[in-house]
């Protein structure tokens, strides 16, 4: 009896310990909520026909972590300059848009249309959209640093680089 009794309790014991372990990952995920948003730096996202050496991954997770940071705030300023509605507007226009399969400009354009900022807003936008290019710039300036010659030939040029064809007298 006194040998049951010491299982039903060791039982109990452990029961115990995996609940309290149990709520305590229920709690932290909740913590989280949108301050656990991830951030995307273009700059460092690579076609999968890059693969990097564990040297380039631990300076590329290196300047992810010293950009992320102000990525976000510049995601949190663009939050700001937005209204409640415009951003629902946002959302909604953005959704429109893809669903009827626009894209780049096309895309952009109807979601401006939709957002119908004032003049101070687009200002604002204006800026931090420079802000944002110069930073995006720093950083491809850095992995340009730590990729090589043939895997920066894989990654995507930028817009204003790609070379034109010559069309071909028939």
């Amino acid at each position: 009896m006194l040998k049951v009794t010491k299982t039903f309790v060791a039982l109990a014991l452990i029961l115990a310990c995996v609940a309290s372990v149990d709520a305590a990952d229920k709690k932290n995920k909740k913590k989280k909520g949108k301050k656990g948003q991830n951030v995307k730096i273009q700059a460092l996202q690579f076609p999968d026909t890059i693969e990097l050496t564990a040297e380039q991954k631990e300076k590329v997770g290196a300047l992810k972590k010293e950009y992320t940071p102000k990525f976000a705030a510049m995601q949190k300023k663009n939050r700001e300059i937005l209204t409640a509605d415009q951003t629902k507007a946002r959302r909604t226009a953005m959704k429109d848009a893809k669903d009827s399969g626009k894209k780049g400009k096309e895309l952009r354009d109807a979601v401006s249309a939709a957002l119908d900022l004032s003049d101070d807003q687009k200002k604002q936008m204006k800026e931090l959209q420079k802000e944002t290019r110069a930073l995006n710039g720093e950083v491809r300036g850095k992995v340009a640093k730590v990729l090589t010659a043939e895997q920066l030939t894989k990654i995507k040029p930028a817009k204003g680089s790609k070379k034109k064809k010559k069309k071909k007298n028939s």
